[in-house]
């Protein structure tokens, strides 16, 4: 398309001298919104602290982040609600794919994370994606197989091979 030449593109330099909270999705910014809301914040409160302490009592080299930029290369910079890194220790922003993402749904931001960070983070290599919808009360899982997302019914995710958990879906989108 002839207008797209005329739609200016941003890098991670611009970036990093944009004020605000920002991501950065195929060299195009968006705004994030401000803080969220109760139930999204207890949800993300409910999924940190329910895979942190199963991560303890295991001995594997995985750590859950709230709010933490990723890296992904030059054009694109996001923030997932909540993610499972694992591997080395991460000392600014992570700058690798992570293993496991839950975006919350707000109305300001479901159709990026339902059509546009789907179709990226599964590019890009992420092993499973939840989507929690804090108004309908669900979370739908999905898990990359063959580059695709297929959509999974239990809460039972392998991170390594030898690191796995599990978690109570039902009551963390009801807390």
């Amino acid at each position: 398309m002839q207008r797209e030449k005329y739609i200016p593109r941003y890098t991670y330099a611009d970036y990093c001298l944009w004020e605000g909270d920002w991501e950065l999705i195929c060299g195009y910014p968006y705004s994030m919104a401000p803080s969220p809301f109760g139930p999204h914040q207890r949800i993300s409160r409910e999924f940190t602290t329910s895979i942190s302490i199963q991560l303890k009592k295991k001995d594997c080299k995985c750590e859950a982040f709230a709010d933490l930029d990723w890296i992904i290369d030059d054009e694109n910079v996001v923030r997932p609600d909540v993610m499972i890194v694992c591997g080395e220790k991460v000392v600014k922003h992570l700058e690798y794919a992570p293993v496991w993402i839950v975006e919350i749904l707000s109305a300001s931001t479901a159709f990026r994370d339902q059509i546009v960070k789907k179709e990226l983070y599964a590019e890009k290599g992420v092993k499973y994606y939840l989507i929690a919808d804090t108004d309908k009360k669900t979370i739908i899982v999905y898990e990359l197989i063959n580059g695709e997302y297929i959509a999974k019914s239990d809460g039972k995710f392998d991170l390594t091979d030898h690191c796995s958990i599990e978690l109570d879906l039902e009551a963390i989108i009801n807390s």
